[in-house]
């Protein structure tokens, strides 16, 4: 009889040890997984203001990019009247030289 309960206190107690053991590596995989879980939070907010900030200035790029167009075409624009008044000033300088 003795021996039985100590069989069986013996048997509980493994069991007991088993589960701690069990019950601790759990414990640490959920720090572990906390951890993790704290880090990747950090990064997608890093992320999230990263892209923010790429977004305003895509934007203000595009805006000058807007500007730089127009300044171009309105520098064609007078190009295109500066060659039209040179081909007129050689016109009215050929025309002088045969009078």
């Amino acid at each position: 009889m003795v021996v039985k309960k100590f069989v069986r206190k013996s048997a509980l107690s493994s069991a007991m040890k088993d589960i701690d053991s069990e019950m601790s590596s759990l414990n640490r995989q959920k720090s572990s997984l906390k951890s993790s879980i704290v880090k990747t939070s950090t990064n997608i907010s890093d992320n999230h203001k990263k892209e923010s900030m790429l977004q305003r200035l895509i934007a203000k790029l595009t805006g000058r990019d807007a500007q730089l167009v127009h300044k171009k075409k309105d520098m064609e624009s007078k190009s295109d009247k500066i060659t039209d008044k040179i081909g007129k000033m050689s016109k009215i300088k050929s025309e002088m030289k045969d009078i």
